[in-house]
């Protein structure tokens, strides 16, 4: 079983056999790889079960629809990166550490989901508000992790500082596997490294040995 079968299902919701969760949790690989491969509008569900090697009734035994897949998937891989956050973080003492360990996590996340990560920015959160608003939740629920963290390093606005931290986040990550050319690849430690120096100390804070940007002058 793959990470994405780590389960966002309710308590509501009908419990599922060992052999389930193995048939869903492919289902969810499988609509992964093709909505990463195809994106949102070019994906069908009969791709997805050709690329899982299962049956239609097997999909439609999980899920209603295309829609109702990629909500799961979507849940799937929030739970995920949450998980993956809290467990880094639950035993750093030092919160500028704390910091750090949270964005490396993130970064390692994007890292090996890069294609996930691109799709469901530049292309899922504008098909269906629904998809929208589970993303503002993850987004809502990672600020308020980091809400005790912040304070401890002294920031008072908190809630501007969690979002402008994760929004810092988002497009480093970006940056870094889709934009950044002709320079070599920063680890997901670096990167966390910088990001959090540039967001409590400001940018001539950062230590890294960074490659020599071109440019022109502001």
């Amino acid at each position: 079983m793959t990470d994405v079968s780590v389960s966002s299902r309710t308590a509501s919701e009908s419990p599922l056999t060992e052999r389930q969760w193995v048939r869903r949790g492919e289902l969810l690989e499988a609509a992964r790889r093709v909505f990463e491969r195809d994106g949102y509008h070019g994906t069908t569900v009969s791709a997805v079960v050709q690329a899982a090697g299962l049956s239609q009734g097997a999909f439609y035994l999980y899920f209603a629809d295309k829609k109702g897949v990629f909500a799961a998937l979507q849940d799937e891989m929030a739970t995920l990166l949450r998980r993956r956050i809290y467990w880094v973080t639950r035993d750093a003492l030092d919160a500028r550490r704390r910091l750090e360990a949270g964005l490396r996590a993130y970064f390692e996340f994007y890292e090996e989901y890069p294609a996930w990560n691109r799709r469901l920015t530049i292309e899922g959160l504008g098909i269906d508000e629904s998809f929208e608003a589970s993303q503002t939740e993850l987004h809502q629920t990672l600020a308020t992790a980091f809400d005790p963290t912040l304070r401890e390093l002294g920031v008072r606005a908190t809630a501007v500082a969690a979002f402008a931290l994760l929004g810092m986040a988002a497009q480093v990550a970006y940056w870094q596997h889709f934009q950044r050319r002709d320079e070599p690849p920063m680890s997901a430690a670096e990167l966390a490294r910088a990001c959090a120096s540039l967001f409590l100390d400001g940018a001539a804070s950062i230590s890294i040995p960074l490659p020599q940007e071109g440019g022109t002058d502001a």
